[in-house]
């Protein structure tokens, strides 16, 4: 089986059929897009399909009782999201809105199902992955709970470094400062003064638009 972070979805879907003999699979192989900023689903809407970044980025948020967004999931191309509702059978509990304009291909919930169930290792192959992101958010919600602010914005960086890099040979980062904030767990204010500390010591370069990562591995080794 190929690694799912690396391999394209139809190249898995072909060999997932052909190992699980899912003949009955017949899905829309066509890219949906979505304009920017466009809702994908909202909180509380029913689970009726998985979906797979073909292009662009797409962020799943929460809003918190008194109004505050936080970003719990930021997805690039090559992942999948909305898959944990239709393993637990409940609706979304957060809301998915496109960053960028974005192409995503969709699995239907039957579908989904049918590739973890009828065989074993195309279902392992998948838990797995789907267990590392479910890691990496748990892992986030540590770091905001108990890492500094300097220590979630570099991690932050080094995260979008690193998702920038598939997508962009500069590797430049664009993302909102407000989306950025919300990602990071913090007001606007806090992560511009981070970023302004940052740019002076030379680890970053910021514009207006864009952020580019000098120095990816002083950020994840600094004790901050």
């Amino acid at each position: 089986m190929p690694d799912l972070r690396a391999e394209r979805l139809h190249v898995f879907l072909d060999e997932a059929q052909l190992a699980g003999n899912l003949a009955s699979i017949s899905l829309d192989r066509k890219a949906h897009l979505i304009r920017k900023k466009q809702d994908i689903y909202l909180e509380g809407d029913e689970a009726i399909r998985l979906y797979f970044v073909q292009s662009g980025r797409v962020k799943t948020v929460k809003t918190t009782d008194g109004g505050k967004e936080l970003i719990v999931g930021l997805y690039g191309l090559g992942e999948f999201f909305g898959y944990l509702p239709l393993l637990q059978h409940t609706p979304h509990r957060d809301s998915a809105i496109a960053v960028d304009e974005s192409e995503l291909l969709y699995i239907l919930q039957d579908d989904f199902m049918a590739l973890l169930l009828r065989n074993p290792e195309v279902g392992q192959q998948f838990v797995r992955l789907l267990a590392g992101q479910v890691i990496g958010q748990a892992e986030q919600l540590l770091a905001l709970a108990y890492s500094s602010i300097r220590r979630r914005v570099a991690d932050t960086l080094v995260q979008l470094h690193e998702q920038a890099k598939a997508t962009s040979a500069d590797a430049a980062i664009q993302l909102t400062r407000d989306d950025m904030a919300a990602l990071v767990g913090t007001a606007s204010e806090s992560l511009s003064r981070t970023l302004t500390e940052f740019k002076q010591a030379g680890l970053i370069a910021l514009t207006p638009n864009t952020i580019r990562v000098l120095e990816p591995e002083k950020l994840r080794r600094a004790h901050w």
